[in-house]
């Protein structure tokens, strides 16, 4: 059976980035707006890689929150407080990103904090396998603090309308009420991811763009603007 447009792409990716070859575990950063589906790519990109024999480690930048005592220090609506203070940075490279680069020693811990029950968990450090790929993914992730410490960066692009659909359905749980849901994400989350979009320019950095829109049809766009 022909795999679907969606796989044949992911195939592609899973292909391109399998054959880098380092040292030490490729790390692999998927940055994108919420919403826009960087967790589900992650997840069958990961599938695709362990379906070559890859070693694949998963880890998110949700497990690096910011307590809501510094997430929220400019405002629970502050779109600057938003893209400066939601998560924590210095963790991200003393906990994963270092240890599994150039002279790490591959120790690593793939979450400090858990983002629903807002509470700092008990760090468990695990060992990578010094052939693995790193897939982490978040919002705001290829950004000055963090992108130097990627081996290979996607960027994950999505309408505002279409994030906004995907919220609604996603997220109205955690917010209790679509009033609630709809303020934040028109008033924080994405005029800060704007803002983010603006100042980091992640496209100009990412060696690889997936527009998903239709996630039964993406498409990608590769540097010098050529179109897959």
């Amino acid at each position: 059976m022909k795999d679907s447009p969606r796989k044949e792409i992911l195939n592609e990716i899973a292909h391109a980035i399998g054959e880098i070859e380092l040292p030490h575990p490729v790390r692999v950063g998927i940055d994108g707006l919420s919403a826009s589906g960087k967790t589900v790519f992650a997840d069958e990109l990961a599938g695709v890689l362990q379906e070559e024999g890859k070693k694949v480690v998963r880890a998110g930048l949700d497990g690096f929150h910011n307590p809501p005592e510094i997430r929220h220090r400019q405002g629970p609506m502050s779109v600057e407080g938003y893209v400066e203070d939601s998560f924590d940075y210095a963790a991200v490279r003393e906990n994963l990103l270092q240890p599994l680069g150039p002279g790490g020693d591959r120790r690593y811990a793939p979450e400090i904090f858990d983002h629903q029950k807002g509470e700092a968990k008990t760090v468990e450090f695990k060992e990578a396998p010094e052939d693995a790929f790193l897939l982490f993914e978040g919002v705001m992730l290829l950004r000055k603090e963090l992108v130097e410490f990627f081996d290979f960066r996607i960027l994950i692009m999505c309408s505002v309308e279409v994030i906004l659909e995907r919220a609604k359905i996603r997220d109205l749980a955690h917010f209790g009420d679509m009033e609630t849901l709809i303020e934040k994400y028109e008033q924080r989350f994405v005029p800060g991811q704007k803002k983010y979009l603006a100042e980091n320019q992640p496209a100009q950095v990412a060696d690889l763009v997936f527009f998903n829109d239709d996630p039964e049809f993406p498409t990608i766009s590769l540097p010098g603007g050529k179109k897959g």
